[in-house]
């Protein structure tokens, strides 16, 4: 495969699995304030876009890093672009999130969301270094934690080939951890040995394979139709805490998604409009910041005195959609390149 630096199918379906989730979560809190539901409620499968998320990220760690592979001298350098990836935007969010709502609930006296801790220091600390379980702010971060999870076994393979026993044992005691606990358990156990990892392990084996995995336009749309049958047919069966249902359905419908587009992008079949890349490229920051401006700007018209009945309040939703997108393609824009590319720099 072309080692050039952006994969537009990638951009694509990384754009569309955050609006997948932003749209689950707007649809989630209509049904529960409200008892309204948006786009039909055919997004209330929504949560596989993370599924989708984790099959793209096992792909790009291995896309990105393969030549680091047993080259314990890149092992740095390796860590250093992923947190620089992570971290500063997180923070920023994570700042801005308790900011708002200290001005919001103690200035304003508007109740929004919480982010009181009753731990002290650790809990701070497990929650600006995403370790698992940690108190999110952010709901949606649990999924980092996972994250850098992937890249921590990910770059055992960085510091020597041998040590591929770790990450080949963690997923063969997942096997044995898929018909007990359900996922999102607040144990360190099921944490280690998710199910989630066979996502991640699917997008890296698409990624070794991709020179292999080659098929013809028809034959791509074929598997693009598969997939979306998949979802269609078994996924409103899937909730988000089945463990082997999940993956089996969604996560191999977002291999076949990935298979498909990068095959398309390769006969030259797909079509890459600049709001999608833009989107794709903000997609980080739409994930992270979706979640507390969905909370805090369905406050703003009682903040203005504005009544809003409930078909009323259906429609500001949908606008709230928009608003996180071109929010967040604002903020990829003037902050999170800016920002990433001087720290790069800063610490070449």
């Amino acid at each position: 495969m072309s080692q050039k630096k952006i994969i537009n199918s990638i951009q694509i379906l990384r754009g569309l699995a955050a609006v997948v989730v932003v749209i689950y979560h707007v649809s989630g809190y209509m049904k529960m304030h409200y008892s309204q539901t948006i786009f039909g409620d055919i997004f209330r499968i929504g949560f596989a876009g993370v599924d989708l998320f984790f099959v793209i990220s096992g792909f790009i760690i291995y896309f990105t890093a393969k030549d680091y592979l047993n080259k314990p001298e890149r092992f740095q350098d390796y860590w250093k672009k992923r947190i620089i990836r992570i971290y500063p935007i997180y923070w920023l969010v994570v700042i801005g999130i308790q900011v708002l709502q200290w001005l919001l609930s103690k200035q304003l006296n508007i109740a929004s969301f919480s982010t009181e801790y009753e731990g002290g220091i650790l809990q701070h600390l497990g929650t600006y270094t995403l370790f698992p379980h940690h108190v999110a702010i952010d709901p949606v971060t649990w999924t980092l934690s996972y994250e850098l999870y992937f890249y921590v076994l990910f770059s055992l393979l960085i510091l020597s080939r041998k040590l591929w026993v770790v990450p080949f044992v963690v997923l063969i005691v997942s096997i044995f951890n898929t018909f007990t606990e359900p996922e999102h358990s607040r144990n360190y156990y099921d944490f280690l040995f998710s199910n989630f990892h066979y996502e991640f392990l699917m997008g890296v084996l698409i990624c070794y394979f991709s020179d292999k995995l080659r098929f013809s336009k028809l034959m791509s749309l074929g598997i693009l139709g598969l997939a979306i049958a998949i979802i269609i047919v078994w996924g409103y069966e899937v909730g988000d805490s089945d463990n082997i249902k999940r993956i089996l359905v969604f996560g191999f419908a977002a291999s076949l998604l990935l298979i498909s587009m990068l095959n398309l992008e390769q006969h030259g079949y797909l079509p890459a409009p600049k709001f999608l890349m833009l989107l794709g490229g903000a997609s980080y920051v739409l994930y992270l910041i979706h979640f507390p401006f969905l909370l805090i700007l369905n406050k703003f018209p009682t903040m203005l005195g504005i009544i809003l009945d409930t078909n009323m309040m259906s429609v500001y939703n949908y606008t709230i959609i928009f608003i996180n997108i071109f929010v967040a393609i604002f903020l990829h824009q003037k902050l999170e390149l800016p920002l990433t590319s001087f720290l790069s720099k800063r610490f070449k």
